[in-house]
């Protein structure tokens, strides 16, 4: 091994991930950190941690200097950058060279050549790998590339060349609206990668995502680890991914493995990497799409059907050591379910969610494994992904793999920042990925209005009334209608014990009786919940003979449930509340912009005096590595813009004002 200590440069669950690698090799593993950083668990795991700067990314994560700054400091002699930040930046990797420091990756050239989508389709052609129809030239003119469009025809897709994970992409059904959607990618690929430069290819409706994970060494041998399908994708980003792809023909499998490898070899790499292709479902042609010149966020699965540890033998072969394993070594066993688990709004667009973790439970299964990056306690930041963890199912069959998976995500509990698990448990039970059936457009098409989150039920409702109600008086007790002086109490019939709430517009009425509470909600027979106590963020209670547990948190009048039906978040007024709300006028006025979100302005989309349509895009609002495009609420005329591009803006924060149409 060149190297005895390792600068992890990077945050979140892959620093924990590499952390433990590192350690697992006996190598001294140093973390980074910046401001929003400081008790995050990868610093905690290191050995060793060096701060390297504000919350902001560019002025930490991704400030190459101050990262070899950090190692120069903490006596690393490797850099390893995990994924995502400075993992695939060419000019990174030859700085940690010229500064004597191992880049545990590809060398800088094979980034350079595979951070270029065009250039890695001509190195794609010339190792004899089909790819995608479509333009792939350097005259980037709107009209060449209008021309090009009209050859290549419609539906086509619109791609960053230096893009990832969806973003500069557009699909194109008609070629009227090619121009606004170049100009749309483009902006989007600027944002993001800092180059506008875009390739045109064929877009194949009936396709999968199938992915094949190499090995190499810095002694020319080369090594598939099987394949991945990673076909179940929300806007270009993967959800869920498996290993090995499943209903892929024995032929078609080994082609793809051959042209992987055949690739790989082809520009001389020499470390962990991932050859991506399109397979057309409807024909059984592959496309090569890109080759990830890192550790892929989804490599666990391929670890479990291997048994390889795939970041371990990155870090021995950047350390010079040659591959000890044979191509027919390698087997594939079993089969490995992959779900990321993120703070978003499946429902709402897949807003990013931030806030405290204020409680954190992973489950603990045989067969389970669990990267995170998270902890109770943990502030999920807008500065940054908003993954938080990955949980990985393994079982003999695909079915099992299935099952476990569900089962682990039931017993997932994090309160604080909404997450995506609800969402996540629906697309394991679509029809067509049980059948192993889908391909990049099931999940569209399976909620082609958006996904929805499951309707809460009555007991549900009861619950967060419930748990408003113990928060109030201390957890409850043998006797709780003892601590209601905060409380207006009445009963009709002259009793004392009864307390009102208002629950998400409807009226609820709680009351107490020998140790029982009982819970009316309108149109619904009394809720009886006996022996009920609040502690430590769970509510328990008793009701048909059965006790029930729910994980519970509560911020102001939200009281968030996360139990076996999912995860629901109610507004629970308590009485003064309700007459506080009664006098209050209606603060989402209905002619104002505001920011969904903490972020940055990226495009102010008009002018002041510009008349707009209701649904009319007006500003684009960069969050969490994420555009979002806001629209007008209303039709009328732009009044005031508050902020213009590049100003943060807080959450909340009235961006636009409009002068509503009379």
């Amino acid at each position: 091994m060149k190297f005895s200590s390792v600068l992890i440069a990077n945050r979140g669950e892959i620093a924990v991930r590499l952390v433990r690698a590192c350690q697992d090799l006996g190598l001294r593993a140093v973390a980074v950190y910046s401001d929003a950083d400081r008790d995050a668990p990868h610093v905690i795991a290191a050995d060793a941690a060096v701060h390297i700067g504000p919350a902001e990314a560019a002025r930490s994560y991704l400030d190459g200097a101050r990262i070899i700054a950090a190692a120069k400091q903490a006596g690393a002699q490797a850099i390893h950058p995990g994924y995502g930040f400075l993992a695939e930046n060419a000019g990174f990797a030859q700085a940690c060279a010229d500064a004597g420091l191992v880049f545990v990756g590809p060398p800088p050239e094979n980034i350079a050549l595979m951070g270029s989508k065009i250039a890695a389709k001509a190195a794609a052609v010339a190792a004899n790998v089909r790819v995608v129809p479509g333009y792939y030239g350097d005259d980037q003119s709107d009209a060449h590339l209008l021309a090009e469009a009209h050859i290549v025809g419609v539906p086509l897709l619109i791609k960053a060349s230096a893009g990832g994970g969806g973003r500069g992409m557009r699909q194109v059904h008609d070629l009227a609206e090619f121009t606004a959607e170049l100009t749309a990618a483009r902006a989007e690929a600027v944002a993001a990668f800092g180059d506008g430069q875009v390739l045109l290819e064929r877009y194949i409706g009936a396709a999968r995502h199938i992915e094949v994970q190499i090995l190499a060494d810095q002694r020319g041998n080369v090594r598939h680890l099987f394949e991945r399908d990673c076909s179940l994708q929300r806007n270009h980003q993967k959800v869920i991914e498996e290993a090995p792809a499943p209903r892929l023909a024995a032929d078609i499998r080994a082609s793809l493995l051959d042209s992987a490898v055949r690739l790989t070899k082809g520009i001389g790499y020499d470390s962990a990497g991932t050859v991506e292709f399109l397979l057309d479902a409807d024909t059984g042609e592959y496309y090569f799409l890109e080759m990830n010149t890192r550790l892929q966020v989804e490599h666990p699965v391929t670890e479990a059907v291997t048994g390889i540890d795939i970041a371990a033998w990155q870090l021995r072969a950047a350390g010079g050591e040659a591959l000890p394993f044979a191509q027919d070594d390698i087997t594939c066993t079993g089969w490995a379910i992959e779900a990321r688990i993120a703070a978003e709004d499946p429902a709402n667009n897949y807003r990013p969610e931030i806030g405290k973790i204020t409680s954190y439970a992973a489950p603990d299964m045989p067969g389970l494994r669990v990267d995170s990056g998270v902890r109770a306690g943990s502030t999920v930041s807008h500065y940054y992904d908003s993954m938080l963890a990955k949980l990985i199912s393994s079982a003999p069959d695909r079915a099992s793999a299935i099952r476990l998976l569900e089962q682990g995500l039931a017993k997932y509990r994090i309160t604080g920042p909404g997450t995506n698990i609800a969402f996540l448990r629906d697309l394991l039970a679509l029809p067509d990925f049980v059948a192993g059936t889908h391909g990049t457009a099931s999940l569209g098409a399976a909620y082609r209005d958006g996904w929805r989150a499951p309707m809460p039920g009555p007991h549900q409702q009861a619950e967060a009334v419930l748990t408003r109600f113990l928060a109030q008086n201390d957890g409850g007790g043998s006797d709780p209608w003892t601590a209601l002086e905060a409380w207006r109490v009445t009963e009709p019939s002259g009793r004392r014990g009864a307390a009102f709430y208002r629950i998400d517009g409807n009226n609820a009425r709680i009351e107490g009786r020998d140790g029982r509470h009982i819970v009316t909600l309108p149109d619904l027979a009394p809720i009886e919940m006996d022996n009920a106590a609040l502690r430590d963020g769970t509510l328990s209670y008793e009701t048909g003979g059965m006790r029930r547990s729910v994980r519970a948190d509560i911020d102001g009048d939200a009281v968030t449930l996360d139990g076996e039906t999912g995860r629901a978040t109610f507004n629970v007024l308590d009485s003064d509340g309700i007459i506080q709300a009664a006098g209050e006028s209606a603060l989402d006025a209905g002619n104002l912009v505001s920011a969904p979100m903490p972020g940055l302005v990226s495009d102010v989309l008009v002018r002041p005096g510009d008349a707009v349509i209701a649904g009319q895009p007006v500003l684009v609002i960069d969050a969490m590595k994420l555009l979002q495009t806001l629209t007008a609420p209303c039709a009328g005329v732009i009044a005031q813009i508050n902020y213009a591009a590049g100003e943060s803006v807080d959450m909340g924060a009235v961006l636009i004002t409009i002068d509503p149409e009379e």
